[in-house]
């Protein structure tokens, strides 16, 4: 169904920290934010926004394209 959308947003990582970083990950309030629209069949269109952005990949090797 193209045009639909759906959005999900869940906790960052705060993996590789070090010494409590299960506390500090909890204290953050970090997410990453995920929005799909459904498009034509065979179209794939990759954006992504944020600190951070141009380290993300937007071909195939990205497990979100996948």
């Amino acid at each position: 169904m193209p045009g639909r959308t759906v959005e999900v947003r869940v906790p960052a990582t705060s993996a590789n920290l070090g010494p409590g970083f299960d506390t500090l990950g909890l204290a953050l309030s970090m997410y990453d934010e995920l929005e799909v629209t459904a498009l034509e069949p065979g179209l794939l269109e990759v954006e992504v926004s944020g600190s951070g952005a141009d380290e993300i990949a937007r071909d195939a090797s990205n497990l979100v394209v996948r």
